[in-house]
């Protein structure tokens, strides 16, 4: 979906939810029948989707044997079988274990179905499947949307589940990327304490070694160590704080956001891998930008991260973000490659 349109669906999704009175709708709602009735019907339906046409409540699931088991909501939209699978629960409950097990249940034995979706009426939990397994759905939400408390990047993302444009497989593409991006932390901390035959031999060639044989990277891998790496890390900070000319140390979330916003523009096939190296960051007294050819006319973003208040300036344009997550950062996807593209010319 094109950006311009997506910010059309963005006004009207602020307009549809500004005009609802939910709170009304909250006090009405005591139980789990009246919470899907007052509050996720409807919040579907500001979405597009029809009661008659779209989904159902009769859809039977034989899960583990158990036959005849009703899904709270399954969401044909207008196909025989459903496309998305919807856990209720009664409104002010917290999520558990347990609920995610319980959809992730219906998904496994409902294979037409690609997304679940667990709520409470007011917090909204988006999963997909995971295609590296066979047992159903990822184990942490891609998107999470909040009925009292969201901003424009989470309408963004909910723009994806517009009834008009809805395109499942831009969902898919969009939760795999961002599934993607959180691996991250784990697939480094994977290589740190079990570094690949290629990364022993660079090391050997940095400490000079002319030849570098089985006895000389297992001499290195026995180096590589909790003690060695928090070294090394302290040193990358003084290097850090030196080359930012002002004695700013980059803040560990700074770094954060630069690694994803780094990462989110490499999956666009429009940028060269050889341009990639041209985009960095500079840190400086209340702002930390992200730019190109180390240029300050070549802004791509610029993040301001306080206490209280978390916000990306992406070509004079400010977007508040509640953290520096894959998630919240991946909403402005379209836009941080758009501004990379334009400042890589």
């Amino acid at each position: 979906m094109d950006s311009k349109k997506v910010k059309q669906i963005v006004r009207q999704l602020q307009r549809t939810f500004d005009s609802w009175d939910y709170d009304k709708a909250i006090q009405g709602s005591n139980d789990e029948a009246t919470t899907r009735d007052f509050l996720i019907h409807d919040f579907f339906e500001k979405l597009g989707y029809s009661k008659i046409d779209d989904f159902s409540h009769e859809y039977i699931a034989d899960v583990g044997g158990k036959r005849g088991r009703k899904v709270d909501i399954a969401i044909t939209l207008g196909k025989n079988a459903p496309q998305i699978i919807v856990e209720c629960k009664k409104l002010g409950t917290s999520f558990t274990d347990n609920h995610f097990r319980q959809l992730n249940e219906y998904l496994h034995y409902t294979p037409s179905a690609k997304v679940g979706i667990l709520t409470n009426g007011t917090v909204y939990q988006f999963y997909t499947r995971d295609t590296s397994s066979t047992t159903g759905l990822y184990p942490t939400p891609f998107y999470t949307f909040d009925l009292e408390n969201f901003d424009s990047a989470d309408l963004e993302m909910l723009a994806l589940f517009n009834r008009a444009t809805f395109e499942m497989n831009d969902i898919i593409e969009e939760a795999e990327e961002i599934y993607y991006l959180e691996k991250f932390d784990d697939a480094l901390l994977d290589v740190l304490a079990n570094p690949p035959e290629a990364m022993l031999k660079e090391i050997c060639y940095k400490m000079g070694a002319k030849r570098v044989n089985d006895q000389a990277t297992n001499q290195v891998k026995e180096l590589i160590n909790s003690i060695s790496l928090k070294t090394a890390l302290d040193r990358l900070i003084q290097k850090e704080v030196k080359s930012s000319n002002s004695g700013i140390i980059t803040t560990e979330e700074e770094k954060k956001a630069y690694s994803v916003i780094k990462t989110i523009i490499a999956l666009t096939n429009k940028i060269k891998n050889s341009e990639l190296d041209r985009i960095g960051y500079r840190d400086l007294k209340g702002s930390f930008t992200i730019l190109v050819d180390d240029n300050q006319n070549k802004k791509i973003c610029a993040i301001k991260l306080g206490e209280r208040s978390k916000s990306i300036d992406i070509n004079g344009k400010v977007y508040q973000i509640d953290n520096t997550s894959v998630a919240s950062l991946t909403s402005l996807k379209k836009e941080l490659v758009e501004s990379a593209l334009y400042n890589l010319k």
